[in-house]
Order: structure tokens, then sequence, then C-alpha cells
């Protein structure tokens, strides 16, 4: 195995292992790992610790780790927290640099002075931990349980499949694992990392992935501290053909907080994971369904998927109920070839359906044989990529033959295939341990069904990895003020070669007659204060300014409503700028990501951005080719596009906006957020032009 070289390998797969606080009951907690190890028929050296007791499981027991006779690959402790550093200095006494820590009371439970005190002791002894608050690990692929989980106890030790798990939480982990075991995910390795004082998720899944029997890796996440580490693990499996599905717990919206650009508000931590795992082609995973049903699919021999599907079924209404929930997933239930469907029929009684989805009515029990018939008329028609069959109560020695038909099936063909089962325990159970045990993906629920191959066809039908590149040049924001204006923002895009509107800023109402001579009628007033965000509730803000005298009555009325806020010094001066024509709005913006960084946004602009949050993300920097991608994603594109007799808009000046903003986003590290709204997109050929635009910078507002 590739993982044998791994600085990890010793943690993973030990060849001896210390248990401190392990107990001679070995139904309890601190005694199960060692049954657990037993039953595996671990042959490794285990090394119970524990003044209680002469003997563990028939295992010597030592007093005191330090009394073991030789070092340790691996030490597991399960003991009170505050006993745990002193431990870890025996550890380094005795050479021992992996550690596993059970025990619980640590940062989780307010005390974070004892989890530092820890990892101090751990960073002079150079030990790796696992923990604490964990559930530990298992490693099938060696048959090594290092684990106190109640999903081991007492039951049969599973064989080694292609599927990796690792989780934050130790109890939702090894659940997840016992529920998928039962419904036939083949698991190979479960990891779980509690506190994650030291390793964390992400370096785990490094770990696992280097396994080339390892085809599918899901990850429970509730938070991670560097994004760029895990899109370089997601790259990474991607090179070794390796799906990864993600359940991100707790995506609240950050933005509740206080947004203080429009940017912001649409950017919350759940449409920024959104954003990544489509960017980046992970696949979301929302609950235990999507675990059981992905697990399977992933998990078997790799298949190639369209989004074709035929259905074929012994019960008319199941077949109806899995269409509509495949066209809820825009996948495709198409007419079968004319030689297809002459084979079907010939298989099926009269009375029975042979378009798609075929009801072989529960006549096809009384001639099972039939069913291989219909079963490979449909896998060798070109016009269908994938087989799902639905089959009702059928029972007896004819369920049998079915079931033996499709595991048959699904060992000779390429094909992607499932089968919903809606028949009881008593009544089916045999047959669906049937399937299960030869890695035929077999559900219970329509939805669930459709939602894993709808993920498997998204999975092969996967676009490259992003790999655009950031064309460097030296910052220039730190040159600005700590506090920037919407003249200064307009300074900043127009140094990065982002189209602005002309307008210049005066001091005076003589200036500021000169200006509008010189732009030309009408033209849009601002007062500029950088102590004031929103210009227009602050009633600073004048369109569509048509004559000198008009010009007089907005000045006087914008240097009062600027004096309700802010005082004399902090008036930078009235904004004289050109009114854009015949320009839809949109809206361009960046908002720093504590875990991912710049993330850029664009959409519609007016009530698509403000009530339908019709904005598309991705994660900075974007090519232009990829900004144009995310224009065409919006809801509203058709009315760039002209759609409905709209005027076609120049939405390639608008992607190329969009890329300069990632570019800036990810050269200027000080920038937080910028909001440029609205950007006129004028018709086809006209160009792009910001016309506001709002920059908070790291130590500004």
């Amino acid at each position: 195995m590739n993982c044998q070289n791994h600085p990890l390998s010793p943690l993973f797969a030990p060849r001896s292992i210390a248990i401190v606080g392990a107990s001679a009951n070995l139904g309890s907690l601190t005694g199960r790992t060692v049954k657990a190890l037993q039953h595996f028929g671990y042959d490794g050296t285990i090394y119970p610790v524990n003044p209680k007791y002469n003997t563990v499981g028939g295992l010597l027991c030592y007093k005191d780790l330090a009394h073991i006779p030789t070092s340790a690959d691996v030490a597991l402790i399960s003991v009170k927290a505050h006993l745990v550093p002193s431990i870890l200095r025996t550890c380094i006494e005795k050479d021992i640099h992996h550690v596993i820590i059970y025990s619980s009371g640590f940062a989780e439970a307010g005390d974070g002075s004892l989890q530092k005190e820890m990892m101090d002791v751990a960073r002079k002894g150079s030990i790796r931990i696992l923990g604490p608050n964990c559930q530990g690990l298992l490693n099938l692929s060696e048959g090594i349980p290092l684990t106190f989980s109640g999903a081991l106890y007492n039951a049969e030790t599973p064989a080694p499949g292609h599927v990796a798990f690792v989780s934050q939480s130790g109890a939702f982990g090894f659940s997840s694992f016992g529920v998928g075991l039962d419904h036939g995910v083949r698991y190979r390795y479960v990891v779980t990392t509690g506190n994650q004082a030291d390793i964390d998720a992400v370096e785990c899944a490094g770990y696992v992935i280097t396994d080339p029997e390892v085809r599918l890796l899901m990850m429970y996440l509730e938070g991670i501290e560097n994004g760029e580490r895990f899109l370089e693990l997601v790259r990474e499996a991607r090179e070794r053909d390796i799906a990864v599905a993600v359940l991100k717990a707790g995506r609240s919206p950050s933005a509740q907080e206080a947004a203080r650009s429009h940017t912001a508000a649409l950017t919350g931590d759940d449409a920024v994971w959104n954003a990544i795992f489509a960017q980046y082609g992970v696949i979301p995973l929302k609950d235990m369904d999507d675990i059981i049903g992905i697990g399977q699919l992933f998990g078997a021999a790799p298949r190639t998927a369209g989004d074709r599907a035929a259905i074929l079924t012994t019960s008319g209404g199941a077949g109806i109920v899995m269409a509509d929930c495949l066209s809820d997933l825009k996948m495709k239930v198409p007419e079968f070839s004319s030689q297809a469907r002459q084979e079907i029929e010939k298989a099926i009684p009269s009375f029975g359906a042979s378009r798609n989805p075929v009801d072989m009515t529960v006549q096809i029990s009384e001639k099972p044989e039939n069913f291989r018939h219909v079963l490979n008329a449909a896998l060798h028609d070109p016009n269908i990529d994938m087989v799902i069959t639905a089959l009702s109560m059928i029972v007896g020695d004819a369920g049998a033959l079915m079931a033996d038909e499709l595991v048959k099936s699904y060992q000779n063909t390429n094909k992607p295939q499932a089968a919903v089962w809606m028949i009881d325990n008593d009544h089916g159970g045999a047959f669906i341990e049937r399937l299960k045990t030869s890695g035929f993906p077999i559900f219970q629920s329509f939805r669930q069904c459709a939602r894993a191959l709808k993920a498997l066809r998204n999975w092969e039908n996967r676009l490259p990895f992003p790999v655009t590149k950031v064309a460097y040049r030296d910052p220039i924001l730190r040159s600005f003020p700590p506090k920037l204006t919407e003249y200064d923002a307009k300074r900043l895009l127009d140094r990065y070669h982002i189209p602005v509107t002309k307008e210049r800023l005066c001091r005076d109402m003589e200036e500021a007659f000169d200006a509008a001579e010189e732009i030309g009628f009408p033209v849009a007033l601002k007062g500029m204060s950088a102590e004031i965000l929103h210009k227009t509730e602050a009633d600073i803000v004048t369109l569509d300014i048509r004559s000198f005298d008009e010009m007089r009555h907005a000045l006087k009325r914008t240097r009062e409503n600027l004096k309700k806020h802010v005082s004399d010094h902090e008036i930078q001066g009235f904004l004289v700028q050109e009114m854009v024509k015949g320009g839809m709005e949109c809206i361009v913006g960046v908002k720093r990501d504590p875990v991912f960084g710049p993330i850029v946004a664009v959409g519609l602009g007016g009530i698509y951005v403000e009530v339908l949050s019709d904005v598309s993300l991705r994660h900075a920097p974007v090519d232009e080719k990829e900004a144009l991608c995310m224009i065409k994603k919006l809801k509203g594109y058709g009315f760039l596009s002209g759609a409905r007799g709209q005027r076609h808009r120049d939405v390639e000046a608008l992607a190329k906006i969009v890329s300069k903003v990632s570019q800036l986003a990810c050269i200027e590290e000080d920038l937080l957020e910028l909001d440029i709204n609205p950007v006129f997109v004028m018709p086809e050929g006209e160009g792009a032009i910001a016309a506001d635009a709002l920059v908070i910078r790291r130590n500004g507002y």
C-alpha cells in the first residue's frame, strides 16, 4: 500500500499498541478496544496499562506506562483529562510518538488551558495526537480497530471495502459507519478526530487517499481552519480518481451578524461552501440517506454514468414515482430503441407496458427468466446509461431468482444499476442481504436512489480542476486611506483597469459646475465621506441633474445632510459623475471568507439581488471563461442574453470585470469586502462600467 511510508502510518497501522486505562471488563468503554483487537485477530503486540489489574483479556497488564518492556507505535489514552499531560511525558520517555486520546474534558468542556498544557508537552516530545474527545479510528484494510465505539460491539468483522469516512464527530462518525454498513456501504477506514488539537480531519483524509483501494472519501466537517489545505486534498483525491463527498454541518449564514455590503450579505457560510463544492467537484451530503446511497454507488466498481435511465418495475405506480424523482433532478427517462422495445415486449405480459418505465407487472415473478430478458434488453440499449429496477412484494423462489439475476448482470456490465425493493424484512431480508453482500446498490427509498445516481452522473461529468493563476503585481491598497470613499474605491478599480464612470471630486460649487460642464448633463452628485457606507440612506445622492440650477439645489441639500452625519473634516468632497444610459444593472463583488479567502460574486442588480439573491459565486481567482460560466448560471441570465425580446448585453465585458476583480482580491490581501453596485452592462459590444463601489479593507471599518 502506498500509505506505508506516510508519516501517519504508525498511527493507522501500528505493530504495537499501549492501552492506558484499559479495563478488565471488556464490555465497558475502556475495555472494548482490547476486545475489538482480539476479535479482529490483531497480530501485533498489545500492552494494557492499568494499576488495578494483573491481566486484561488474558494479556499481562502493566501498572504504569513506564513499565511496558519496549516502546509502542501508538498509545491509546482513556483516563481522566487532568492525568493526560503526565502520561504524555511518559510517552516521551518511552519514545512513543503517536497517541489517540479518547478522554474528554478539554477545550470542548471549556478547559482550554488543559488542552494547551497537553499540546505543549506533545510538541516538546514530537508526539502527534488524534483527539482528544474522539472515538479513535478503524483500519479495515489491515484489520486494526483502535476505537471503543459500540458500532463494533459483538459485531461480525466487516470485510474491507473501498469507502473511507473521516468525521470530526466521533459519535456521528461511527454511528454512520454502523448504519451505512447495515445498508450495504463497504468501508475501508473510519476516522474520528474530536477536538483536533493536533491532527485534523484534512490530514487524516490525506492519509487514507494514499490507499489505492479507496474509491470514495466521505467527510463530516463542522469547520476547518485552512481552506487551501482542504482544496489541496480535493485536488490530490481528484488526481487519484477518488470522489470526495462532504457533509458540512453548521452552515449558518455569518452575514446575518452585520453585513456591510451586498456581497457580504450574499456570501454567508452556506453559500460559500456550496460554491466551493460546485467549483471543485465535491459531492454535497445532506444526511444519512446520502451517506448510504452515495457510499453504495461510489464504493462499488467504477462505472461511467450518463443521465438516461431505464426503469424496470413490477408496479406501475413505483415506476411513475421513480421517474418523478429522476425528473426532479434533471435526469432523463428516454424512449427505448425499437430493438430493445421489441425484445422487452417478448418477455412481458400483453397487459404490461414496454415503454420506459417498463411495467413488467407482478406476473414476471411467475417466469423470473423473463426478467433476465428484460434486464438484458435495457442494459444493451445504446439509448440507456443506467438501469433502475423497482420491485414490489416479490417473494419466495421468484424473489431469490430475481436477486440472483441482478447480481449476475451487475457483475457482467459496466453500466450503473440500482434497485429499489419495496419489501419488509421478514419476506425480503434474505434478498436484500444477497444484493448488499455482492455490492449491488439496493435502496428502499426512490428519492435516495435518485440522489445517489445523480451524484454519480455529476461526478462522471465533472469539470477540470480549476487552475487559474494570479498575475503577479505589487499590492497598492496599502497606499490608500484606511477607510475609502466611493471616489477612492473607483480609483483602486481604475488602477486594475476596471472601467469606471467619468467623474470628478469637487470641493465647492464652482468646481462642481466646472465638472458638470466638462462631463455634460445629466450628471449625478454624491457626498463623499468615508464614515458613511450607505449614501442613499443618508440622502447624499442626487441623480439625473440636468441644469446648473438643479446642481445648486442638490449641492446645498447634500452639504446639509452630510453635516447631519459627520463633521467638516470627515467630508472628502462632492463627486460629480456621469449618468450612464442604456445599461442593465448588475453587481460584482468580493468577500474574503475566513476559511477559503476571496470569494467573487456576480449577479443581476435591483430586485434580483435584493429579493431573489440571484448571484453566482466562485473561489477566486477565475479567468474570463469561468466568469462567463458564472454569469450564465444566473436565473436571470435571459435578461442579459436577449430572451423575450430583451437587448443582448455585453456579457463578455461583464465577465472581464468579474475576472479582474477576482485577480484584484487575490493580490490585495488587505481587502475584506468589495462591492461594485451597480455595474451597468451596456448593449452588446459597448462594454460594462462600474458606477458605484464600496471597499472595506483590513483595519478599516
